[in-house]
């Protein structure tokens, strides 16, 4: 039976194929369907890999989005999808959510 996942992703840019010191980064966090976490966590390294992408910046420079890898992967626990239902949730104590 396949259940739900919700997969934080992170990504990073590059200009230039060049690695910023100071990278502009995203979190992004979507939803797999998988057979277990393991599937999942397959599924979610296709997805990211996919999801990679260039494009030509303002001075002509080539920007490329670069997926860095799983932040966080969750069992979302439920068959089905529907309105409301809980994607990703983080537990923390006051001061513990930087990164």
């Amino acid at each position: 039976m396949s259940g739900w996942y919700s997969v934080c992703m992170l990504f990073e840019a590059e200009v230039d194929d060049q690695s910023l010191e100071e990278p502009l980064r995203e979190e992004s966090i979507r939803l797999v369907k998988a057979a277990d976490i393991g599937a999942a966590r397959m599924a979610a390294e296709s997805l990211g890999a996919e999801l990679e992408h260039a494009y030509s910046g303002p001075d002509g420079e080539t920007v490329r989005w670069v997926f860095r890898g799983i932040v966080e992967l969750q069992d979302l626990c439920e068959s089905e999808i529907v309105s409301g239902t809980e994607v990703f949730s983080r537990m923390f104590k006051k001061g513990q959510l930087d990164r």
